[in-house]
């Protein structure tokens, strides 16, 4: 039995980014055994699908790239990975793309350079940018109402939550808070 590597793009929209990451580990292990692709399992006591999630996005952030990678046991075209799992899981939830990976390609999370994170605000309000703490930079903001802000997480500020950038800007700026946030894509 071979050994093939996928990379899976999804979202993860409203109301499903009130799901915790355990159940959205839980939501697509059922979705490809619903879709009937097979899945290798990890060894031991008690076997789980290989998946691995690189950078969990914090509870009640949506997001247009979450990514995932999975190993399974035969070789299956991405357009058609996607086809299967696609009908298996809410639009909500639905698959942007899928990617062959060779066994030379590195995993995600030792090639990612940088994280967007797309803020949005009821109201617009005089726009006096901070000093943000390092790692941090403003790639776009727009003054109309809502007030929008993108904002790249570099380094080891990656790991940093958005919602600790939100606590930085509305304890020291005094900015309102976003009524929400969209992970919208990652750097490589």
């Amino acid at each position: 039995m071979g050994k093939f590597r996928y990379r899976i793009q999804y979202r993860k929209l409203v109301p499903f980014h009130l799901l915790s990451h355990l159940d959205i580990y839980r939501m697509w292990e059922r979705a490809f055994r619903r879709a009937r692709i097979p899945v290798l399992y990890s060894q031991g006591f008690n076997p789980r699908p290989l998946f691995s999630f690189p950078f969990a996005t914090p509870l009640g952030i949506e997001s247009k790239a979450e990514y995932f990678e999975v190993f399974c046991g035969e070789p299956i075209p991405p357009w058609e990975l996607k086809e299967r799992l696609s009908s298996e899981v809410p639009e909500e939830l639905g698959i942007e793309s899928v990617c062959a990976l060779a066994s030379f390609d590195l995993p995600l999370q030792k090639v990612i350079r940088g994280i967007v994170y797309t803020f949005f605000f009821q109201e617009s309000f005089p726009l006096e940018l901070p000093s943000l703490p390092e790692g941090i930079t403003v790639l776009e903001s727009r003054e109309e109402i809502p007030s929008v802000i993108s904002f790249l997480f570099e380094g080891k500020q990656m790991l940093w939550s958005p919602l600790k950038l939100v606590s930085f800007l509305v304890t020291e700026c005094c900015w309102p808070f976003p009524k929400r946030i969209l992970k919208e894509r990652i750097v490589v």
